[in-house]
């Protein structure tokens, strides 16, 4: 498979020289026609000229009308023949009498003019031949007494187009070689952009970091479109490396923190026999740690199949107001715990079309945060409206609120606004950025305000079911 610029290059020449073929061509044709038909009128002109030098009492060629039609100069051949074919005179130059067809007797005997033809003569040679009569006037008619021919061999004129021939393909071959030459030049210069990104790809390809860029050239907008296209991916690119590398540092840290913990009490409980007692409190630790890794790793792998494309499972109408209400069922023991109280306001269905089970995570995650994270006492409220074409549900509490300068961050994954709290809790930072990654599959949105000392409100949008 040939490289583009060979493709390039052969493409421009082979077109050129195809359209200079045909140019050739068109002129050598046009020039054979423009010469042949100069010499039919220099045969009838002299054919006529002819002619008029013979009477019916002289139907002799005068020495001096050689001299006159420049028959030794130019090739010329004229004979004068009677009715009956027989030649009368000749010029000296010809060696075998002119023929006459039948054709040509015919036209100059009824028009009265001149007849062109090409003949072949009984050598093999071909003339072109211009038959006139030679007419006489008797009782105020015209009568035909002989005929005056002029004819010039056809091989003059290719002697004479020969050099238009030469010339012709000279040019053609000069304009394929210039063209291929121009075609080289110019896609070296076009490509050298592209060579330059070729290059700064391999070096991006090859190195150890994405910071590097493509050149944009001003002057070639087809390559600049190229080359900013390119490093819009390479943005993508590397914000999608450094998401994932700290997406893997903060994993394996969550991951490694109660890994160590169980390490530590087991190997604690292993130095020496203790009682049965000690054993089951090591046990329990030991499964509220594992509780803890089981979360993270379902965490994990809901945030890698919402990577995936893959957070919606099923897509139905789910009717808003009624999940809120199984949510805040299900979340009202955790609430008695310490004191609090949900409440769901829907006072009509609110249909959207999507997951079930996902938006129900949603609202557990938003339900279960607002619950660990605010004092006893306080009241959680859930609600559900139709607002235009969107379904806006929220999720408020009366906490502790949230400081503006963590606002921002909060749907970033393993982000904490207290993380020795958040630890304690057996949180790792996953919940919210969970909640984000399902409402952005539905199609929907999710933002946060809250205030310091007066609570926290997270409002999700969705487009109502069709």
């Amino acid at each position: 498979m040939k490289s583009f610029r060979a493709r390039l290059v052969l493409s421009f020449t082979v077109l050129t020289a195809v359209v200079s073929a045909f140019m050739a061509a068109w002129t050598y044709q046009s020039s054979a026609e423009a010469l042949r038909d100069d010499t039919d009128r220099l045969l009838r002109d002299r054919a006529y000229v002819l002619s008029k030098s013979v009477t019916p009492m002289s139907m002799r060629l005068a020495p001096w009308m050689e001299a006159f039609l420049e028959t030794d100069k130019t090739g010329l051949r004229v004979q004068v023949i009677d009715p009956e074919g027989e030649a009368l005179t000749q010029s000296a130059n010809l060696d075998e009498p002119l023929p006459l067809s039948k054709a040509a007797r015919e036209a100059t005997a009824t028009n009265m003019s001149s007849f062109t033809e090409t003949a072949v003569l009984k050598d093999g040679g071909t003339v072109r031949v211009a038959s006139v009569p030679v007419t006489t006037y008797r009782d105020n008619q015209s009568s035909v007494i002989g005929f005056a021919q002029a004819a010039l061999p056809v091989s003059a004129q290719d002697a004479r187009l020969q050099p238009v021939r030469l010339r012709l393909v000279i040019a053609a071959l000069a304009a394929t070689v210039v063209a291929w030459l121009l075609a080289t030049l110019l896609a070296k210069t076009w490509l050298r952009s592209v060579d330059a990104a070729a290059e700064s790809a391999h070096r991006i390809g090859s190195g150890e970091t994405l910071r590097e860029r493509l050149f944009v050239p001003k002057d070639e907008d087809e390559i600049a479109r190229l080359a900013r296209a390119f490093n819009e991916l390479l943005d993508r690119l590397e914000s999608a490396h450094g998401t994932q590398q700290r997406f893997l540092a903060d994993a394996s840290h969550e991951l490694r923190t109660p890994l160590t913990v169980l390490r530590g009490e087991i190997e604690v409980a292993l130095r020496r026999e203790r009682p049965a007692e000690e054993y089951r409190e090591v046990l329990e630790s030991s499964r509220e740690e594992i509780e803890r890794l089981a979360r993270l790793t379902e965490n994990l792998l809901s945030l890698a199949r919402s990577d995936a494309g893959e957070a919606i499972v099923t897509h139905e109408a789910v009717d808003l107001a009624a999940l809120c209400a199984r949510v805040r069922e299900a979340m009202s023991g955790m609430a008695e715990q310490k004191r609090m109280k949900v409440t769901a306001e829907a006072p009509e269905p609110v249909f959207v079309n999507g997951d079930a089970g996902a938006l129900e995570r949603v609202c557990l995650n938003l339900i279960e945060n607002a619950i660990r994270y605010s004092p006893a006492g306080e009241n959680v409220t859930l609600q559900v409206v139709n607002e235009n074409s969107d379904a806006v549900l929220s999720v408020s509490d009366t906490g502790p609120g949230i400081g503006a300068e963590h606002l921002p961050h909060l749907f970033e994954r393993f982000y904490r606004v207290d993380k020795a709290r958040s630890r304690e809790h057996g949180g790792a930072g996953l919940g919210l950025a969970i909640v984000e990654a399902l409402v952005k599959a539905h199609g929907g949105s999710v933002s946060v305000s809250s205030v310091v000392g007066q609570g926290t409100t997270f409002t999700i949008r969705l487009p109502l079911a069709g």
